[in-house]
């Protein structure tokens, strides 16, 4: 009886011990997948944070690229700054939604859609920009060739202006031989060269026209004034009736004769009948074709 109650006690004791060891068991199990739980979840935090980062520094560099852009074309100006706010927003909702992985997930899908637009608008952009420079560059080098050509035609200009100058310079008629004197009158027919102011009847001019092949052949006014001592012009009539214009301002004029030039020699007389007693003293003769002085001579009369 006491050798079977103490084999009971045995085996309950044993069946303790088993009891404790399962639990033992089980608790070191539980114990050991809570660790590797716990575990599992410090690593999926620390790669959902370096996501997030990893994410925010790739907006930042996306951004970063936009603002090394530079473009003067409005509409890609425009489109560059609703892509910089979307990305603002993204990076917004990383910061927001840090520690959620499955927002963040969708935000890198979002980011990758908005890096491969960026990259179609920086190759855009570049293509923009060199043909930008070609246009420069051609500009630059058309502009360079208009100021040369301008430069070009303004030497032409001075010089076709020169050459012009030249030729009306070249085409003025030119006395020779201007010789004016003071004549006595005899019986209406005899004509006698004096110096004596008392005497003098009329006044004679002679001279000849230069032959000349660049002045235009045809009619020519020829001009004679005769300019007392004192200053006055000799004319027959001092109102506008005696005027002309020459070298750009109006004067009297003695005589004034038409004549026809034909690129040789011509002689001319001009005489100019004296109303009064002339003054003593030196008379300057000058002689015009058109407007300009062709030559000048004086006398002078005791």
């Amino acid at each position: 009886m006491a050798e079977a109650n103490k084999e009971n006690k045995g085996k309950l004791l044993l069946w303790i011990v088993i009891a404790l060891a399962v639990t033992n068991v089980v608790t070191i199990v539980m114990l050991i997948t809570k660790h590797q739980e716990n575990v599992e979840l410090v690593t999926n935090n620390t790669d959902l944070q370096v996501e997030g980062d990893r994410l925010t520094m790739e907006l930042e560099d996306m951004l970063a690229s936009y603002d090394s852009v530079q473009t003067d074309n409005a509409e890609m100006q425009a489109q560059i700054a609703e892509q910089r706010a979307q990305i603002e927003e993204l990076m917004k909702e990383a910061e927001k939604h840090k520690d959620d992985a499955y927002i963040i997930y969708k935000l890198r899908k979002e980011a990758a859609t908005l890096r491969d637009v960026m990259k179609h608008y920086l190759v855009t952009i570049d293509s923009l920009n060199t043909v930008n420079l070609d246009l420069i560059e051609q500009k630059s080098r058309v502009e360079g060739q208009l100021t040369e050509q301008k430069v070009e035609n303004q030497e032409l200009s001075n010089k076709n202006d020169e050459l012009a100058e030249k030729v009306k310079i070249g085409s003025k008629l030119k006395t020779v031989d201007l010789v004016s004197v003071g004549q006595r009158v005899k019986n209406s027919t005899v004509h006698r060269e004096t110096d004596r102011a008392k005497r003098v009847d009329k006044i004679k001019t002679c001279f000849t026209i230069d032959k000349n092949e660049v002045t235009k052949p045809g009619k020519v006014e020829v001009y004679l004034r005769v300019i007392s001592p004192s200053g006055e012009v000799l004319a027959y009539d001092q109102t506008k009736d005696y005027m002309f214009t020459y070298d750009g301002k109006q004067g009297l004029y003695t005589r004034k004769e038409e004549v026809m030039y034909a690129n040789e020699e011509l002689d001319m007389c001009l005489y100019w009948d004296v109303e009064k007693q002339p003054e003593v003293g030196k008379y300057i003769v000058e002689v015009y074709a058109v407007d300009y002085l062709m030559g000048t001579t004086s006398f002078t009369l005791k």
